[in-house]
């Protein structure tokens, strides 16, 4: 009777395994067909055929062309606040000047990752079509550094012990003179590279000019 026993806990794991690589296998697949054919025109029949698969498990998962874009993206938008808030490189406990030197710096290498840098161009260049990817960058994808930053911002001091007065407002310009215009640079020109110093020097120079319009004034 014991080896008659059901076990549908062995049973179900490696079934769900099995979807949980496939739509990783769909998400790899497409990542890489996206950013050498751009959305437009991407085809899906060639995601499937790399990916291995059916057109209906990918539909079942997906829902649309537009459905896995999204997919890639979230996922895409993960592995970027991975490379800019890195487990080696944190800055919570870190005082403001230090810790927004931190967090500017891996927000710039990660900014000029080739596979950022990469997607980045398929949601702007497709803006025009697709309005609602480019807001998903800038809301959900970008609202989620930002306010982690905020969150930051709101407790950490200076090694003197000021507190920046309005951290909603700062963390915003704080990732725009951070961008500036290494990212446009970038863009333009797979060329475009930055050094280790030249990161160094940027990132300085930003929270500088940050924490001088942000700190309170001595009266």
């Amino acid at each position: 009777m014991a080896s008659a026993k059901p076990e549908p806990i062995r049973e179900a794991a490696p079934s769900l395994d099995r979807g949980v690589a496939r739509r990783q296998a769909f998400l790899e697949s497409a990542r890489a067909v996206f950013m050498e054919q751009g959305f437009e025109a991407a085809s899906i029949n060639e995601i499937v055929g790399r990916a291995g698969g059916s057109l209906a498990t990918l539909y079942s998962q997906f829902g649309s062309k537009e459905g896995l874009f999204l997919a890639v993206f979230d996922d895409q938008y993960d592995r970027f606040i991975r490379d800019v808030t890195p487990e080696s490189h944190r800055y919570e406990n870190l005082p403001l000047e230090q810790g927004l030197k931190v967090m500017g710096e891996q927000f710039l290498r990660a900014t000029l990752m080739p596979e950022h840098l990469a997607f980045y161009r398929i949601v702007v260049g497709n803006a025009h079509s697709y309005p609602q990817l480019l807001q998903r960058y800038l809301v959900s994808g970008m609202g989620r550094l930002r306010d982690a930053l905020i969150t930051y911002m709101q407790s950490a001091e200076t090694s003197d012990g000021q507190s920046i007065q309005s951290p909603e407002l700062a963390a915003g310009f704080f990732f725009d003179m951070m961008r500036s215009r290494h990212q446009y640079r970038a863009l333009a020109s797979v060329e475009y590279r930055l050094s280790e110093a030249d990161i160094d020097a940027h990132a300085e120079t930003a929270v500088r000019l940050l924490l001088e319009g942000a700190l309170p004034r001595s009266s």
